[in-house]
This record gives C-alpha cells, structure tokens and sequence, in this order.
C-alpha cells in the first residue's frame, strides 16, 4: 500500500473551489451559454488571475457536474442543461456507498464540518433556499491511513427538523453514515470516473494513481425534499460493485 502524505497550506488549495464558483455563475447566468466553447486555459487562467494548475482543477470539478466537457485538442465547452431523472426508491435501506463499493475494511472515520451561506452550486444541487449550509467532510481510514472521502452539503433546516446536536460532531456523523438512509426516503446515485479525489479530499493524499470512483448522490424525502447532497471518492484501486439481476 502507498504510503499516504499530509497536505499543508489547505487555505491555497481552496482557491480552485472559488474559481470554480465563479465559472459555475457564468455559466448559470449565460455569459458562457450551453454549447459555447470556454475561452482557452491561457486566456480564462489570466482572466480570473489564477494559476493553470488551479484553473484546471475548477474545470476537473466543472466536468465532474457535468457542467462541461473537454474535447481533446479542442477546448472545454458547455455542456447542455438536461432534466435529471427523479429519485427512486430502492427496497430496504440503501448503504452508505463507500462501505458498499470500497473494497478495503474501513475501521474508522474522520469528521469535520463547517457552516457557511450556500454558493448558487450549492443551492442548485439541494433544489431549495437555504439561508445556510452545514459542509460536512468525512475520511474513511483503514488503521490509519486514510482510503477514501466524502463531502456533504446538508440545508441548515435539516439539522434542526432532525434535532441534531452540532455540539456533538457525533450526532452529525451519524446522521450522514446512517440516519438519512431511512427506509422511506429516496436515494439517486451517479457513478462516474474522476481525477479531482486527492485535491477534493484536502488534508490527505488517498490515491498514489490519482484515479477514482465519483459516487454523486442525492438523498431526499418522499416529498422530493433534498435532506442530504453528497460526492463521495473512492481510489479506482479500491473500488468494486456487484449488481444482482
């Protein structure tokens, strides 16, 4: 197994989130319009005064949302909006999809959350107004080394109507691990490849190869009510998923 590295400077590494913020807008409020092509990665880095490096990790997270599309040798481009199908509901409680498809033994979890004012991403992918947003991340550990992660953006409104105690990281944990896969609820997931795990991921490096498994999943109640909206990384090493037929 790789050995796995503790990052620093984690305030520099967050500059790719506030670019990609800004992009996200752009394209939301039309000034880059569906099928348009991006202006190149020169151009666009000087014009938002980042680095390549920074800019291209934003576009990695574009791409991930299916925001944008990058043709080789050609550009990135926007992607049209489609109508994303509608959550269905599975028979018995739905796992946690990091213990469902990783194939490591998972012993212990890593958990910190913030609470911040939702950016327009946020509030488009929890589908309702919240005044704000509880931003929970989790690292999954196999005696000590971190494996995999997951993030989670939870509408302020849920903390209360489920009475969770934010005093008590426990409770938060959980709720997230266990309380929202309640039977009556529905749950949308959506696999796909990524490259963004390790800078996502934040404090630790999970993936020597930098190639993982994106679960992006939404979790609401039988009302279409968002309760929980979460992407979560698994090394493509690690990663395995039976289906019964």
């Amino acid at each position: 197994m790789a050995k796995k590295t503790v990052k620093t400077n984690a305030e520099h590494k967050l500059k790719h989130v506030k670019v990609y913020d800004q992009l996200y807008e752009l394209i939301q409020n039309g000034t880059f319009p569906p099928g348009s092509r991006l202006p190149s990665e020169t151009v666009l880095s000087a014009q938002l005064d980042v680095s390549r490096m920074t800019l291209r990790k934003a576009l990695a997270l574009l791409q991930e949302d299916g925001r944008t599309k990058n043709v080789q040798g050609v550009g990135h481009f926007v992607c049209s909006r489609m109508e994303e199908p509608l959550a269905q509901t599975g028979e018995g409680l739905v796992r946690h999809p990091v213990y469902a498809y990783c194939t490591e033994h998972l012993d212990s979890v890593e958990t910190a959350f913030r609470i911040e004012p939702p950016t327009q991403s946020i509030s488009d992918a929890l589908k309702q107004y919240t005044p704000a947003v509880v931003i929970a991340d989790r690292w999954y550990k196999h005696e000590g080394t971190p494996l995999a992660y997951s993030l989670s953006f939870l509408p302020i409104g849920v903390i209360g109507e489920h009475k969770i105690d934010l005093n008590d990281q426990q409770q938060l944990a959980d709720y997230l691990e266990h309380g929202c896969y309640a039977e009556k609820n529905q749950c949308k997931q959506i696999c796909s490849y990524s490259t963004a795990g390790n800078f996502t991921a934040l404090t630790y490096t999970l993936s020597d190869q930098n190639s993982f498994l994106l679960i992006q999943e939404t979790v609401c109640q039988e009302d279409r009510k968002v309760l929980v909206s979460s992407k979560h990384y698994i090394p493509s090493e690690l990663f395995k998923i039976e289906i019964s037929l």
